[in-house]
């Protein structure tokens, strides 16, 4: 790990592309915070494949390099590790994508049917209160 710039904090780069890395990144740095060595600096790289808004057409980019980075999608890329590492069959990787969409379902029904919070918890718990 590297210094990030101008601060006493362990840094480090990783590849976002990669599950496994970032996964491995995110471990070494919790141990080193929870060993006591302070905060850690994680720079996660990856590829947005959407622009920065609904608004952005992404017209400065081609539709081979979006195309050529899909094929490269960690989903996808974790997906094919666990099936060649024979870690999960191929059902029990789609039943894990039924019960994620179930429950984000049901996290979209939750927000759309709550009340809106009020004004003021806006505010709430944005500053520490000695």
């Amino acid at each position: 790990m590297t210094k990030a710039s101008g601060y006493d904090i362990p840094a480090a780069q990783v590849d976002g592309m990669d599950a496994r890395a970032v996964h491995e990144a995110t471990q070494k740095a919790l141990a080193a915070i929870r060993s006591g060595e302070g905060p850690q600096f994680l720079e996660i790289l990856t590829y947005r494949f959407e622009g920065h808004s609904m608004g952005d057409p992404l017209r400065y980019r081609t539709k081979e390099e979006v195309e050529k980075w899909r094929e490269d999608d960690p989903i996808g890329i974790l997906e094919r590790q666990i099936l060649k590492d024979k870690l999960a069959a191929k059902d029990e990787l789609e039943a894990i994508d039924r019960e994620i969409e179930d429950e984000l379902a049901e996290a979209v029904k939750f927000a759309e049917q709550s009340p809106l919070p009020e004004a003021e918890a806006l505010f709430a718990d944005i500053y520490v209160n000695e």
